[in-house]
């Protein structure tokens, strides 16, 4: 690698030399640290030369999508809402061609990881110490508003978005609409709830270990995380740019198709979007309008199978299994071929989950050391992030002690597993792989297996010990994150309800269960339909 040039003064003295070097547990040679002391001298001129250009982000064209009343509600209003905002607004195009999309009329509430230029995002927590207000919108926000949908506001999420319950928010906790004090399930949680009241019909999710699809289970709506690369994630705060995902959160499986539709296909700014479709390319939702006057066609003909190992995972309600195994022999009712299908590797999904991301999740999550990749990078959401403190330490910890453990874990496998996390994402790509072989070499059309291992839980306290806040959360994403790290489509769906059994006050209380359809890479289409002649079939409010 070659020196670019040489500097017009020194700026590097021999002891911050000798204190990167001790970063590696080595010590420069004294007769050798004055040439080094040039060398990297020479680094900073070029940096200096970097911090005296603009910034390269999207354009934020203010004229054509104006921003009116930006605000945070206030508690007493979000109270009423379910503490379900981060922030209010009102965005929507001037222009009267966007004014005639096929959202057209239709309000959007999107996670607070999402960038809108000049609404600040909160990401769940109170340790920033200055808000970070994104000065460009995500390519998602156009879209969304190019297709004629006006934005209403950011709806709140989990601290740092890792959390698959939504008591982790360090503003307020977001309450379940149908069972205050039990999770909206997470880290969508804002979304999930907005929907499940029926505050908006539309939102916008970010899934990395099920963030979608888990709220969505816990509040009887239908959430999909698309095919890794799908929908682009430019100008979204990342966990780890491997299992980065974006998605439509709805009411019904038209409307997901719908919303899916407008935001999916190429950016040409996110690196993870090489084997997607342009823009514009892909329609779900058309398709689905031919089975109106007979559902049943939409999923007359196909093989779908469920996931024996997904029902064997530690902590699955029986209830909650036998529900998915109702649903699915439904499906033949409907005329499809139901079978059984055994996926040994299934159960080493979460594990490949785990080493193949706490590393990046740890770097690039929490401290915004931003992996050597193409694509829009937020540099001043990366700044603030870049410095942690004690008292930062406790106070996450204090609301998510899920977040600290990943900041600590990374680190741990970094420094004690060297190599480990390469062979864990060489692992994912066997994943991959072999749900790929059941759908094409057993001619497997979907998957069926259950999204949640119980139905939702009541929330913890701020004051509860780290194992009891963790207790929670542990086990939640069994059937979730291994389709993070596999890349494949996987779609949220509500078949019933069950009766609170947590609690025996609150036994007259039901709450929803969920099973999770998959299909092959890029395949949305056919979880779409038969999720469309499921719904249109049966009232899962009733069963």
């Amino acid at each position: 690698m070659a020196v670019v040039r040489l500097p017009d003064k020194i700026t590097i003295i021999p002891s911050q030399i000798q204190q990167k070097a001790a970063h590696f547990g080595i010590t420069v040679p004294e007769k050798d640290i004055d040439a080094y002391c040039v060398l990297l001298s020479g680094l900073d001129a070029c940096v200096a030369a970097i911090q005296a250009e603009e910034d390269y982000v999207p354009h934020l064209d203010l004229q054509r999508f104006p921003r009116v009343n930006i605000h945070r509600p206030t508690p007493a209003d979000n109270a009423a809402d379910y503490n379900a905002w981060a922030y209010k607004v009102e965005i929507k195009s001037t222009s009267s061609a966007d004014l005639a999309g096929p959202l057209a009329g239709l309000s959007v509430a999107v996670k607070d990881n999402v960038n809108i230029g000049g609404v600040p995002s909160l990401l769940g927590t109170d340790v920033l110490s200055k808000p970070y207000i994104p000065t460009y919108d995500a390519t998602i926000i156009t879209r969304l508003l190019q297709a004629g949908a006006c934005i209403v506001g950011k709806a709140a999420c989990e601290n740092f978005s890792i959390s698959p319950n939504s008591f982790s928010n360090a503003h307020a906790h977001v309450q379940h609409p149908m069972a205050p004090g039990y999770s909206a399930g997470g880290s969508s949680s804002g979304s999930a709830a907005l929907l499940c009241a029926g505050k908006v019909p539309l939102a916008i999710g970010g899934d990395q270990g099920g963030s979608i699809r888990l709220p969505a289970a816990y509040c009887g709506v239908v959430g999909l995380k698309p095919t890794y690369g799908l929908v682009p994630y430019t100008g979204i705060a990342s966990l780890s740019a491997l299992i980065d995902h974006t998605g439509p959160m709805t009411r019904t499986v038209l409307e997901n198709a719908l919303l899916l539709s407008a935001i999916a296909g190429k950016d040409g700014l996110d690196d993870r979007q090489i084997d997607a479709p342009a823009y514009g390319v892909a329609n779900y939702y058309e398709p689905l309008l031919t089975y109106q006057h007979d559902p049943k066609a939409a999923v007359k003909g196909m093989r779908i199978a469920v996931l024996h190992e997904s029902l064997q995972v530690d902590g699955l309600d029986p209830r909650v299994a036998e529900k998915v195994k109702e649903a699915a022999v439904s499906f033949r009712a409907l005329g499809a071929e139901v079978v059984e299908v055994s996926i040994p590797m299934h159960t080493l999904g979460g594990a490949i989950w785990t080493i193949a991301n706490r590393e990046a999740i740890s770097d690039q999550g929490m401290r915004g050391q931003n992996p050597h990749r193409l694509g829009v990078h937020d540099v001043a959401l990366s700044q603030e992030l870049s410095t942690w403190t004690q008292a930062k330490f406790e106070q996450v910890q204090l609301h998510n002690p899920a977040a600290t453990n990943c900041l600590l874990s990374g680190q741990f496998v970094k420094d004690e597993y060297p190599g480990m996390t390469d062979k864990a994402i060489n692992l994912s790509r066997k994943l991959k792989d072999t749900y790929q072989a059941v759908f094409k070499d057993q001619g497997i059309d979907l998957l069926i297996l259950p999204c949640t291992p119980t139905i939702s839980n009541y929330t913890s306290s701020v004051s509860d010990s780290i194992m009891e806040k963790m207790a929670k959360a542990i086990g939640i994403t069994q059937n979730t994150a291994p389709f993070n790290v596999s890349g494949h489509p996987a779609l949220s769906l509500p078949i019933g309800m069950l009766p609170v059994v947590e609690r025996a006050e609150d036994s007259h209380i039901k709450l929803p269960v969920a099973m999770q359809l998959v299909a092959g890479l890029f395949e949305e289409a056919k979880i779409y339909r038969a999720a469309y002649a499921w719904e249109q079939s049966y009232n899962w409010r009733d069963l």
